[in-house]
């Protein structure tokens, strides 16, 4: 596998438009890709994505662990398509466009390492490519992707910036809290004074243990066609531990939100949303070791990373496969900026080769 057949693979991947919802291009694509390999893909309900699989290479191959490697296929919106130009080794836009290197950056590497599998005679055991779709909207293709269509005892999620040799075997808890607060008029306290009451109270009377945060990112007004006002307050949940015990804190939350509209005699809806679970790989669980060891083989410096954020990992550890979040080497992704090294495609590329033979050794 050269450095230009993966710098190629990207290049025609950044071509295809495939916002959330608007994948069928790319998974046509990859599809195609596939078949011309001879090798089976495999689509998952509701357009969630699809899995391509290698067999094991022999009798004594099907005895190694399946393992797994996990991208998603759609980009963060962009108004204008990526004019691609490579400057000093990087690929980058000319223009006020996203690249897209979250995460063709991973699908790229993956179908890199496919086309070399098919062309190798290096044993190997089974090797299963996840391709998923949305995630982008929450995760939400691989909240629905089938695994009845995977055997991977564990995985690696090629998902996360920075240089390759980073691995994020932590992330946390997060949730979505919604409150609208509405009130007649005249009323004694306007929906924004009590909501604003409300969020004093929380910052007086509230606890935040170590690894917990609360933020509102959205807090707006209006007035409804009947004359009342209303309050939108849009908030965000995240901890460095398990849904169970983060619910306490959040039922805290809700609480005062709820007192307070009673005191004032105001109206006071809420909503949660599960965005996505913690979780937590030890260094010394077989995942990340076999990651270890590949990178020392290769010579990549190793880094512990914290990725701000979910990635199709939570939605795997959730649903009981160990997956591992490696740096894909791209960088400042949702922005116009976002670009990746060529190099690092290439260093991405032949480090999911070693892993696959780590495991099969």
């Amino acid at each position: 596998m050269t450095q230009n057949n993966v710098q190629d693979l990207f290049l025609e991947l950044v071509a295809i438009p495939s916002h959330s919802g608007q994948e069928q291009e790319i998974m046509t694509y990859i599809q195609t890709f596939f078949k011309e390999l001879g090798m089976p893909v495999k689509l998952s309900k509701q357009q969630s994505g699809l899995v391509a699989t290698f067999p094991a290479t022999n009798k004594a191959m099907e005895q190694v662990p399946v393992i797994a490697f996990s991208a998603h296929l759609d980009t963060a919106t962009s108004s204008v398509l990526p004019e691609v130009i490579i400057t000093n080794g990087y690929v980058e836009t000319a223009n006020r466009a996203i690249l897209g290197a979250d995460d063709k950056t991973g699908v790229a590497a993956m179908l890199a390492v496919a086309e070399t599998l098919a062309q190798s005679d290096e044993p190997h055991g089974q090797v299963e490519f996840i391709f998923t779709t949305k995630e982008e909207e929450g995760l939400t293709g691989a909240k629905l992707f089938d695994l009845d269509l995977v055997d991977a005892a564990y995985g690696y999620c090629l998902d996360a910036p920075g240089a390759v040799g980073g691995m994020i075997r932590t992330s946390k808890t997060h949730l979505q809290l919604d409150f609208w607060i509405e009130v007649g008029v005249p009323h004694e306290k306007s929906a924004i004074q009590i909501a604003r009451d409300a969020m004093k109270k929380i910052r007086q009377n509230f606890t935040l243990d170590t690894g917990i945060t609360w933020q509102v990112y959205h807090f707006g007004g209006e007035v409804l066609e009947n004359g009342n006002e209303k309050v939108t307050i849009l908030s965000e949940f995240s901890a460095d531990f398990p849904l169970e015990n983060c619910l306490p804190f959040v039922e805290q939350i809700k609480q005062i939100f709820i007192e307070t509209g009673v005191t004032y005699k105001a109206d006071v809806q809420d909503v949660t949303h599960m965005s996505y679970h913690h979780f937590s790989l030890p260094e010394t669980s077989h995942v990340c070791e076999i990651a270890s060891k590949a990178m020392q083989t290769l010579r990549i410096p190793k880094k512990s990373l914290q990725l701000e954020g979910g990635t199709d990992a939570n939605v795997f550890n959730d649903r009981g496969i160990p997956f591992l979040v490696l740096a894909a080497g791209f960088e400042n992704p949702h922005t116009t900026s976002e670009r990746i090294a060529v190099a690092e495609l290439e260093k991405l590329t032949k480090l999911v080769l070693e892993i696959i033979k780590t495991t099969a050794n």
